[in-house]
Protein backbone atom coordinates (compact mmCIF):
# COMPACT_ATOMS: atom_id res chain seq x y z
CA UNK A 1 0.00 0.00 0.00
CA UNK A 2 2.83 2.65 0.71
CA UNK A 3 4.54 1.56 -2.32
CA UNK A 4 1.44 2.41 -4.21
CA UNK A 5 1.19 5.72 -2.23
CA UNK A 6 4.67 6.51 -3.37
CA UNK A 7 4.36 5.79 -7.12
CA UNK A 8 1.64 7.68 -7.07
CA UNK A 9 2.90 10.46 -5.77
CA UNK A 10 6.22 10.30 -8.18
CA UNK A 11 3.23 10.38 -11.13
CA UNK A 12 1.63 13.30 -9.97
CA UNK A 13 5.32 15.09 -9.09
CA UNK A 14 6.14 14.46 -13.02
CA UNK A 15 2.35 15.48 -14.19
CA UNK A 16 1.45 11.92 -15.81
CA UNK A 17 -2.02 12.67 -14.58
CA UNK A 18 -3.45 8.87 -15.88
CA UNK A 19 -0.75 7.02 -13.99
CA UNK A 20 -1.56 9.12 -10.97
CA UNK A 21 -5.30 8.21 -11.13
CA UNK A 22 -4.55 4.74 -12.15
CA UNK A 23 -2.94 3.81 -9.27
CA UNK A 24 -4.98 5.98 -6.67
CA UNK A 25 -7.71 3.62 -8.16
CA UNK A 26 -6.27 0.65 -7.10
CA UNK A 27 -5.14 2.02 -3.52
CA UNK A 28 -9.22 2.94 -3.31
CA UNK A 29 -10.02 -0.52 -3.99
CA UNK A 30 -7.42 -1.78 -1.66
CA UNK A 31 -8.84 0.47 1.14
CA UNK A 32 -11.99 2.37 0.84
CA UNK A 33 -9.99 5.67 2.62
CA UNK A 34 -11.26 9.21 2.56
CA UNK A 35 -7.70 10.29 1.80
CA UNK A 36 -8.04 8.19 -1.46
CA UNK A 37 -11.83 8.94 -2.69
CA UNK A 38 -10.32 13.05 -1.92
CA UNK A 39 -7.52 12.10 -4.47
CA UNK A 40 -9.67 10.08 -7.32
CA UNK A 41 -12.14 13.49 -7.05
CA UNK A 42 -9.36 15.70 -7.50
CA UNK A 43 -7.64 13.60 -10.42
CA UNK A 44 -10.76 13.10 -12.39
CA UNK A 45 -11.60 17.11 -12.13
CA UNK A 46 -8.01 17.65 -13.57
CA UNK A 47 -8.92 14.82 -16.65
CA UNK A 48 -12.04 16.94 -17.24
CA UNK A 49 -13.78 13.41 -16.19
CA UNK A 50 -16.86 15.68 -14.96
CA UNK A 51 -19.53 13.13 -13.75
CA UNK A 52 -17.16 10.50 -11.67
CA UNK A 53 -15.21 13.63 -10.27
CA UNK A 54 -18.64 14.99 -9.07
CA UNK A 55 -19.12 11.36 -7.86
CA UNK A 56 -16.17 10.91 -5.94
CA UNK A 57 -15.81 14.75 -4.67
CA UNK A 58 -19.12 14.26 -3.25
CA UNK A 59 -18.26 11.23 -0.96
CA UNK A 60 -14.91 13.35 -0.35
CA UNK A 61 -16.73 16.27 1.60
CA UNK A 62 -19.16 13.78 3.13
CA UNK A 63 -16.71 11.78 4.58
CA UNK A 64 -14.06 14.56 5.69
CA UNK A 65 -14.11 14.97 9.82
CA UNK A 66 -14.31 18.44 10.96
CA UNK A 67 -11.52 20.32 10.94
CA UNK A 68 -9.63 21.29 13.92
CA UNK A 69 -6.69 23.02 12.71
CA UNK A 70 -6.47 26.07 10.22
CA UNK A 71 -4.70 23.08 7.83
CA UNK A 72 -7.44 21.25 7.94
CA UNK A 73 -10.07 24.13 7.39
CA UNK A 74 -8.22 25.16 4.39
CA UNK A 75 -8.27 21.94 3.14
CA UNK A 76 -11.80 21.59 3.98
CA UNK A 77 -12.76 24.58 1.97
CA UNK A 78 -10.99 23.76 -0.80
CA UNK A 79 -12.54 20.53 -1.23
CA UNK A 80 -15.91 21.96 -1.02
CA UNK A 81 -15.14 24.65 -3.84
CA UNK A 82 -13.85 22.18 -5.79
CA UNK A 83 -17.39 19.73 -5.45
CA UNK A 84 -18.77 23.30 -6.37
CA UNK A 85 -17.05 24.13 -9.69
CA UNK A 86 -17.45 20.15 -10.76
CA UNK A 87 -21.52 20.74 -9.94
CA UNK A 88 -21.74 23.61 -12.29
CA UNK A 89 -20.25 21.15 -14.95
CA UNK A 90 -22.57 18.25 -15.04
CA UNK A 91 -26.52 18.00 -14.30
CA UNK A 92 -28.14 16.36 -11.67
CA UNK A 93 -31.26 13.96 -11.68
CA UNK A 94 -33.41 12.44 -9.05
CA UNK A 95 -35.50 9.65 -10.02
CA UNK A 96 -38.49 8.63 -8.77
CA UNK A 97 -39.49 5.10 -9.41
CA UNK A 98 -42.50 3.27 -8.90
CA UNK A 99 -42.20 0.73 -5.97
CA UNK A 100 -40.46 -2.10 -6.14
CA UNK A 101 -38.57 -0.79 -9.03
CA UNK A 102 -34.92 -1.74 -9.18
CA UNK A 103 -32.19 -1.14 -10.59
CA UNK A 104 -32.10 2.33 -11.96
CA UNK A 105 -30.01 2.37 -14.95
CA UNK A 106 -29.49 5.95 -16.89
CA UNK A 107 -28.22 5.34 -20.46
CA UNK A 108 -26.97 1.71 -19.95
CA UNK A 109 -25.18 2.72 -16.71
CA UNK A 110 -26.28 0.97 -13.24
CA UNK A 111 -26.43 3.87 -10.66
CA UNK A 112 -26.45 2.89 -6.95
CA UNK A 113 -27.99 6.21 -5.63
CA UNK A 114 -31.55 7.31 -6.80
CA UNK A 115 -31.69 10.11 -4.69
CA UNK A 116 -28.98 12.16 -6.78
CA UNK A 117 -27.29 11.25 -10.26
CA UNK A 118 -24.68 12.71 -11.94
CA UNK A 119 -24.91 13.07 -15.47
CA UNK A 120 -23.34 14.52 -18.46
CA UNK A 121 -25.40 17.51 -20.42
CA UNK A 122 -27.97 16.81 -22.86
CA UNK A 123 -30.16 14.20 -23.20
CA UNK A 124 -30.99 10.76 -21.00
CA UNK A 125 -33.04 7.85 -20.69
CA UNK A 126 -33.37 6.33 -17.30
CA UNK A 127 -35.16 2.91 -16.91
CA UNK A 128 -36.38 0.69 -14.18
CA UNK A 129 -37.49 -2.96 -13.94
CA UNK A 130 -40.65 -3.65 -12.17
CA UNK A 131 -41.17 -6.81 -10.29
CA UNK A 132 -43.73 -8.41 -12.96
CA UNK A 133 -41.10 -7.66 -15.49
CA UNK A 134 -41.80 -4.67 -17.02
CA UNK A 135 -39.89 -1.45 -17.74
CA UNK A 136 -40.34 2.19 -16.70
CA UNK A 137 -38.95 4.36 -18.58
CA UNK A 138 -38.26 8.00 -18.82
CA UNK A 139 -36.45 10.72 -21.28
CA UNK A 140 -35.15 13.98 -19.92
CA UNK A 141 -32.97 16.69 -21.25
CA UNK A 142 -31.08 18.73 -19.02
CA UNK A 143 -28.51 21.40 -19.12
CA UNK A 144 -25.17 22.37 -17.09
CA UNK A 145 -25.80 23.17 -13.42
CA UNK A 146 -29.08 22.08 -13.53
CA UNK A 147 -31.13 20.02 -11.50
CA UNK A 148 -34.22 17.69 -12.36
CA UNK A 149 -36.59 15.30 -10.88
CA UNK A 150 -37.34 12.36 -13.29
CA UNK A 151 -40.64 10.37 -12.84
CA UNK A 152 -40.31 6.81 -14.43
CA UNK A 153 -43.61 5.79 -15.90
CA UNK A 154 -44.40 2.17 -16.41
CA UNK A 155 -45.32 0.66 -19.32
CA UNK A 156 -48.55 -0.55 -20.23
CA UNK A 157 -49.21 -4.20 -19.83
CA UNK A 158 -49.06 -6.36 -22.80
CA UNK A 159 -52.50 -7.24 -24.14
CA UNK A 160 -52.89 -11.59 -23.27
CA UNK A 161 -52.91 -12.76 -27.13
CA UNK A 162 -56.09 -14.51 -28.65
CA UNK A 163 -55.62 -17.77 -29.57
CA UNK A 164 -56.66 -18.39 -33.07
CA UNK A 165 -58.71 -21.12 -34.24
CA UNK A 166 -57.51 -24.19 -35.18
CA UNK A 167 -56.75 -24.50 -39.25
CA UNK A 168 -58.77 -27.30 -40.82
CA UNK A 169 -56.92 -28.97 -43.32
CA UNK A 170 -57.90 -28.16 -47.16
CA UNK A 171 -60.66 -30.51 -48.18
CA UNK A 172 -61.72 -31.16 -44.90
CA UNK A 173 -65.51 -30.64 -44.30
CA UNK A 174 -66.59 -27.84 -42.62
CA UNK A 175 -67.76 -28.88 -39.02
CA UNK A 176 -71.45 -28.09 -38.46
CA UNK A 177 -72.53 -24.65 -36.63
CA UNK A 178 -73.55 -24.99 -32.97
CA UNK A 179 -77.33 -24.86 -32.49
CA UNK A 180 -78.26 -22.20 -30.62
CA UNK A 181 -79.79 -22.08 -27.37
CA UNK A 182 -83.01 -24.05 -26.79
CA UNK A 183 -84.45 -21.76 -23.75
CA UNK A 184 -83.79 -18.28 -25.98
CA UNK A 185 -86.33 -19.92 -29.05
CA UNK A 186 -88.75 -20.98 -26.17
CA UNK A 187 -88.90 -17.82 -24.47
CA UNK A 188 -89.26 -15.77 -28.26
CA UNK A 189 -91.44 -17.76 -29.60
CA UNK A 190 -93.56 -17.57 -26.20
CA UNK A 191 -93.12 -13.82 -25.54
CA UNK A 192 -93.88 -13.01 -29.29
CA UNK A 193 -97.26 -15.72 -29.02
CA UNK A 194 -98.45 -13.54 -25.84
CA UNK A 195 -98.01 -9.89 -27.87
CA UNK A 196 -99.80 -11.59 -30.95
CA UNK A 197 -102.81 -13.13 -28.75
CA UNK A 198 -103.03 -10.17 -26.69
CA UNK A 199 -103.21 -7.70 -30.18
CA UNK A 200 -105.97 -10.30 -31.11
CA UNK A 201 -108.36 -9.91 -28.80
CA UNK A 202 -107.59 -6.20 -28.25
CA UNK A 203 -108.29 -5.57 -31.46
CA UNK A 204 -111.90 -7.92 -31.47
CA UNK A 205 -112.89 -6.02 -28.35
CA UNK A 206 -112.48 -2.56 -29.76
CA UNK A 207 -114.06 -3.41 -32.94
CA UNK A 208 -116.78 -4.43 -30.52
CA UNK A 209 -116.95 -1.22 -29.18
CA UNK A 210 -116.53 0.73 -31.96
CA UNK A 211 -119.58 -1.11 -33.27
CA UNK A 212 -121.65 -0.51 -30.52
CA UNK A 213 -120.79 2.97 -30.27
CA UNK A 214 -121.87 3.53 -34.01
CA UNK A 215 -125.17 2.74 -32.88
CA UNK A 216 -124.86 4.83 -30.22
CA UNK A 217 -124.22 7.59 -32.31
CA UNK A 218 -127.42 7.05 -34.27
CA UNK A 219 -129.71 7.84 -31.11
CA UNK A 220 -130.03 11.53 -29.57
CA UNK A 221 -128.90 12.68 -26.64
CA UNK A 222 -130.61 13.80 -24.15
CA UNK A 223 -128.15 15.86 -22.19
CA UNK A 224 -124.18 17.31 -22.31
CA UNK A 225 -123.19 14.58 -19.69
CA UNK A 226 -124.21 11.93 -22.25
CA UNK A 227 -122.10 13.45 -25.09
CA UNK A 228 -118.92 13.39 -22.03
CA UNK A 229 -119.69 9.88 -21.43
CA UNK A 230 -119.83 9.17 -25.30
CA UNK A 231 -116.58 10.91 -26.04
CA UNK A 232 -115.05 9.13 -22.71
CA UNK A 233 -116.04 5.94 -24.09
CA UNK A 234 -114.87 6.73 -27.71
CA UNK A 235 -111.45 7.83 -26.66
CA UNK A 236 -111.48 4.49 -24.64
CA UNK A 237 -112.16 2.42 -27.75
CA UNK A 238 -109.06 4.08 -29.64
CA UNK A 239 -106.74 3.31 -26.44
CA UNK A 240 -107.66 -0.04 -27.17
CA UNK A 241 -107.05 0.12 -31.14
CA UNK A 242 -103.82 1.26 -30.64
CA UNK A 243 -102.84 -0.91 -27.72
CA UNK A 244 -103.88 -3.97 -30.11
CA UNK A 245 -101.24 -2.76 -32.90
CA UNK A 246 -98.54 -1.47 -31.26
CA UNK A 247 -99.65 -5.37 -29.52
CA UNK A 248 -99.46 -7.14 -33.41
CA UNK A 249 -95.91 -5.08 -34.03
CA UNK A 250 -93.91 -6.36 -31.37
CA UNK A 251 -95.41 -9.86 -31.80
CA UNK A 252 -94.62 -10.16 -35.34
CA UNK A 253 -91.07 -8.01 -34.68
CA UNK A 254 -90.24 -10.21 -32.05
CA UNK A 255 -91.16 -13.44 -33.99
CA UNK A 256 -89.61 -12.36 -36.89
CA UNK A 257 -85.90 -12.17 -34.44
CA UNK A 258 -86.64 -15.54 -32.76
CA UNK A 259 -86.98 -16.72 -36.86
CA UNK A 260 -83.79 -15.41 -37.45
CA UNK A 261 -81.76 -16.38 -34.72
CA UNK A 262 -82.89 -20.07 -35.13
CA UNK A 263 -82.49 -20.09 -39.04
CA UNK A 264 -79.32 -18.27 -39.33
CA UNK A 265 -75.97 -20.06 -38.42
CA UNK A 266 -73.62 -18.50 -35.38
CA UNK A 267 -71.07 -16.13 -36.43
CA UNK A 268 -73.51 -14.59 -38.98
CA UNK A 269 -73.59 -10.93 -39.11
CA UNK A 270 -76.66 -8.65 -40.50
CA UNK A 271 -75.92 -5.21 -41.43
CA UNK A 272 -78.17 -2.90 -42.09
CA UNK A 273 -78.03 -0.88 -45.62
CA UNK A 274 -80.35 2.46 -47.20
CA UNK A 275 -82.50 -0.05 -49.23
CA UNK A 276 -81.93 -3.62 -48.30
CA UNK A 277 -80.06 -5.77 -45.14
CA UNK A 278 -76.77 -7.69 -46.13
CA UNK A 279 -76.06 -11.03 -44.41
CA UNK A 280 -72.61 -12.17 -43.62
CA UNK A 281 -70.88 -15.47 -42.90
CA UNK A 282 -68.20 -15.48 -40.88
CA UNK A 283 -66.49 -18.89 -39.48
Amino acid sequence: MAALVREAEAALDRLDIVRARDLWAQIYDLERSTVAICQLGQLDRRLGRWVDATGELTRCVQEMRPPATPVEQRLHDTRHADLAATRRQVAELRVFAPAGAAPVIVDGRLVDDTGRIYVEPGQHEVTAALPDGRKARSAVRVAAGESRAVLLSPEPAALRPVASPPARPAGAPAQPAAPQAPWLLYAGSAASGAFLVSGIVLHIVASLEDSALRDEMCKPHSDIEDARAFRREQHAVELKQHLSTAALVAGTALGAATLAVAVLPNGAQIRARSASAEVRFSW
